[in-house]
């Protein structure tokens, strides 16, 4: 089993967490999950063998939350977009 405590926004009630916790819940091998709008946090424990990080991390955007970190390109990728853009642009 696997514990993670990921940082969610966009979380105002209880209405919210209860949302997050049934959609994660659906998810076969999710054993149980925790969601905190006050401390912005869900807590999910599974079984890594029958679901991975990032597709929980997925349920919870489609939510319509946002988990920190999750779906956002880094700096580095967006470095070499721009010089590649602008190679590209020199080449023309």
């Amino acid at each position: 089993m696997e514990k993670v405590t990921l940082p969610v926004t966009g979380m105002k009630c209880d209405a919210c967490e209860n949302l997050i916790h049934d959609a994660l819940m659906e998810k076969e091998g999710v054993v149980a999950v925790k969601a905190d709008h006050e401390v912005k946090t869900v807590e999910i424990e599974y079984d890594e063998t029958k679901a991975n990080l990032d597709e929980l991390k997925q349920i919870i955007a489609d939510q319509g939350f946002k988990v920190v970190g999750f779906g956002e390109e880094s700096l580095m990728d967006k470095l070499k977009e721009f010089f590649q853009t602008l190679i590209q642009f020199f080449k023309s």
